[in-house]
């Protein structure tokens, strides 16, 4: 993996449930863990099938990060003041890196 290529800059988060006097269970997300990313082009094949290379969807963006332990499948990332949900998750063992692609919530 190449370290200069990693110029973006994630935060995963973690869904954090904690329960008040009455009872009632709150759902939060907190910071995780934070680190650096490149970013790689996403392929139009997978989305529609069709490789037209002429569509852009600025919904889903792929990330190449390093292999830490720390990130986990359920985590979602903050990107750019955006927040996205891991959609596809794939450990790469030849360079031990992980690649990403997230897509984006509604705010």
């Amino acid at each position: 993996m190449n370290a200069g290529a990693l110029v973006y800059r994630l935060e995963f988060q973690e869904l954090v449930k904690k329960q008040n006097e009455t009872g009632e269970e709150t759902k939060t997300y907190s910071k995780a863990f934070t680190c650096r990313a490149a970013k790689l082009k996403s392929d139009t094949y997978i989305k529609s099938g069709i490789n037209a290379k002429e569509l852009f969807d600025d919904m889903d963006l792929v990330f190449r990060v390093r292999n830490y332990p720390q990130i986990k499948e359920t985590h979602r990332v903050v990107y750019d003041g955006n927040t996205y949900r891991i959609k596809f998750f794939e450990r790469i063992a030849e360079d031990n890196s992980i690649k990403l692609t997230l897509e984006k919530l509604n705010p």
